[in-house]
């Protein structure tokens, strides 16, 4: 068996545990028709996914029993069968089935097919299809037409689920200001989800009334209406109407008796509340957003500036920051729908390393900190691999044994910490271990064995972080249950750098190793300070900027460690833009005068205390503007220093700089 094949089982097993977990749960809730159907939903598509991840491996018969509990779970989702106490004995017993049918696999030994379990399962999915309390083609007829067409599979289930469970159904037409209808519309699930339950929802925009924003839920409550229009009293454009039986529809309005019409002929999907996004769509959208705002700006301050009236020019000035503000609201809001919460990503490699702390026998407890940060969509999915590596390298070559912790003056249990924040224009991402570190005189010794270097060499700590990341190379003989021979490492390498980002690794001999995925943006919005350096402009973020002054060149003054500028009785390093960027050095002008910029930044992890304060010399400041910061691509990495590019308003191109990798080299 492979290490993608044990990567796979890991996966696999992982999932047969939260199963689990699930299954405890609607144990525990009996009277939470919304919980449990939430739960069963849950289980369902952890069953799913075993067999799929099964099937790729090859692993027919925990495929098909994960076929057959499936089958048993979409028949109680579809009304079907009853989910008492005879179901949840069986989802159990499967369970318990995929789970010792996954650790023969793990051996090489194949199970029988468990037919006697097939059968039971097969009987309860197909013989208690009287016990529902409602038909669902009864349930189905009840609804008018066009909302039940235009329902998702998953949503007609929840349909059917409340009202089997003795839930009212009501139709709730909103009609909020554009203004502030995100906020409207947000106070107004949370209210209604405190009795009830909201089965979708669909936007409509009224093209005679473009400055509002229509929408209609669909709402499963015990409360009587009376009680639903109590609670929703306080909204304004909010009515409540209840589905008691098919004529209900009549209660609708035109509108949507029109549109009930429609959905007879042509099925109406807009009550869906999620949709597909073709990313490259979503870029070019971001794109021409942005330049309508630079175009709009540009026109309103040329107003601006060649108007003459006092009060006027007051009232100009008001509008022209709403509306900036306005498109800079909404530009925000068009790159957020490219993001998404790396909690999940997060989460799951902690469940990996949990599961290959256990094959390991390892005694590791897992800190995930950083769950709510937003991530892009790509970025977010090309690190979640390389970040499972990570987290299962951790378990298998930084922890040691509990003995050995114990024996080295260490806790017994070993800590794995997983982390993301940002900081600029980049995300960071880090797993760090308090375990054995390493140790250059072990990789070196596996490098002389390998006939990578001469025998009796000893590398140096910056050459044995380079030598682990090469194909192919490991410290260990032979694979552990975990991980495999040297593959990983420079897997994880690869696919950082294909995205623009890059690998960081510490660490200390004996103590902890932190390995970091710093990952560029690929679209953001910064409030920028716009400088110059011989004749060119550059972005930096505007938050790191504490100060700009111009001062006698006399001022700068020489250390061990190179120019220092002493500024309100702090010594400050001193760096000239010009010189890191390696462009021909300028001297002061025939005044002397030198224009300085001081930034403060944090160079380490989302935990650092102390940030750095530096001053740097440059040409010009040319004031603060808002940008949109695109990534340059897969050799991102590879350009030290540098975020990303951008338009300004006038049209050039200017590089955003990203400080700390920049002047690194010289920051104590």
């Amino acid at each position: 068996m492979d290490q993608s094949q044990r990567e796979f089982l890991i996966d696999i097993e992982d999932l047969i545990e939260r199963i689990f977990e699930g299954l405890n749960e609607l144990r525990q809730t009996h009277d939470d028709g919304r919980l449990r159907r939430e739960l069963l939903a849950e289980v369902f598509r952890r069953v799913h996914s075993v067999k799929g991840l099964a099937a790729s491996i090859g692993l027919n018969g925990l495929s098909d029993l994960a076929h057959e509990l499936e089958s048993l779970l979409e028949a109680v989702r579809a009304g079907r069968a009853r989910l008492d106490d005879a179901v949840l004995d069986a989802i159990e017993d499967a369970a318990n089935a995929l789970s010792g049918n996954l650790t023969l696999s793990a051996t090489g030994a194949v199970e029988p097919s468990p037919r006697t379990l097939f059968e039971r399962i097969g009987g309860l999915a197909q013989g208690n299809r009287t016990a529902a309390r409602a038909d669902t083609e009864t349930i189905l007829n009840e609804l008018p037409s066009d909302i039940w067409q235009s329902l998702s599979e998953d949503e007609k289930r929840h349909v059917v689920g409340a009202i089997e469970e003795g839930a009212q159904l009501f139709v709730i037409p909103t009609n909020f200001d554009i203004a502030d209808f995100d906020e409207q519309f947000y106070r107004l699930k949370q209210k209604l989800a405190v009795r009830g339950e909201i089965i979708s929802t669909s936007p409509t925009v009224n093209a005679e009334r473009p400055d509002k924003i229509d929408f209609r839920i669909l709402y499963a409550s015990n409360s009587t209406i009376q009680e639903v229009r109590n609670e929703t009293a306080t909204f304004a454009g909010v009515t409540v109407n209840e589905l008691s039986n098919a004529d209900a529809s009549n209660e609708l309005t035109a509108d949507e008796e029109a549109a009930s019409l429609r959905s007879d002929s042509v099925p109406d999907s807009s009550f869906s509340n999620s949709i597909r996004l073709d990313l490259n769509k979503l870029d070019r959208l971001i794109s021409l957003t942005h330049e309508l705002f630079k175009t709009t700006t540009t026109a309103l301050d040329l107003g601006l500036s060649n108007c003459l009236d006092a009060q006027a020019e007051k009232a100009l000035e008001t509008m022209v920051n709403q509306i900036r503000q306005s498109f800079m609201a909404v530009e925000d809001e068009t790159i957020n729908l490219r993001m998404v919460s790396v909690d999940r990503i997060l989460k799951r490699a902690a469940r990996a390393g949990r599961t290959a702390a256990r094959l390991a026998k390892k005694e590791i407890d897992f800190e995930i900190l950083g769950t709510d940060l937003q991530l892009d969509k790509l970025l977010c999915d090309a690190i979640a691999d390389p970040l499972l590596h990570l987290v299962r390298n951790a378990v298998d070559h930084g922890i040691e044994t509990t003995e050995e912790r114990l024996l080295a003056g260490k806790t017994a249990r070993g800590i794995v910490r997983i982390e993301a924040f940002s900081e600029g224009c980049r995300t960071r991402v880090c797993v760090t271990d308090d375990g054995r570190g390493i140790n250059p005189e072990i990789v070196s010794r596996a490098a002389e064995a390998l006939g990578i270097i001469d025998k009796g060499v000893t590398l140096n700590m910056e050459r044995t972080l380079r030598l682990i990341f090469r194909p192919g190379f490991s410290t260990v003989s032979s694979p552990s249950r975990v991980s495999g021979r040297g593959v990983g490492l420079d897997v994880v390498e690869t696919a950082v750098e294909r995205v623009g980002g890059e690998i960081r690794v510490s660490s200390v001999p004996g103590g902890k190793s932190s390995f970091e995925i710093r990952l560029p943006a690929t679209f953001g919005l910064l409030r920028s300070t716009v400088i110059v350096s011989a004749g060119n402009r550059y972005c930096i973020d505007a938050n790191q900027v504490i100060s700009t002054e111009t001062i006698e060149a006399n001022q700068i003054q020489q250390d061990e460690a190179g120019e220092v500028l002493r500024s309100e009785n702090l010594v400050l390093p001193l760096f000239r833009l010009s010189e890191l960027l390696g462009q021909p050095k300028k001297e002061p002008g025939r005044d002397g005068l030198l224009n300085i910029i001081t930034c403060q930044f944090s160079d380490g992890g989302a935990d650092e205390e102390m940030n750095k304060r530096i001053a740097i010399v440059v040409d010009g400041i040319a004031g603060t503007e808002e940008v949109l910061v695109r990534n340059l691509g897969s050799h991102a990495a590879r350009w030290q220093g540098i975020a990303g590019a951008t338009e300004l308003r006038d049209g050039a191109v200017a590089l955003v700089l990203d400080l700390p990798p920049l002047v690194q080299t010289r920051v104590p």
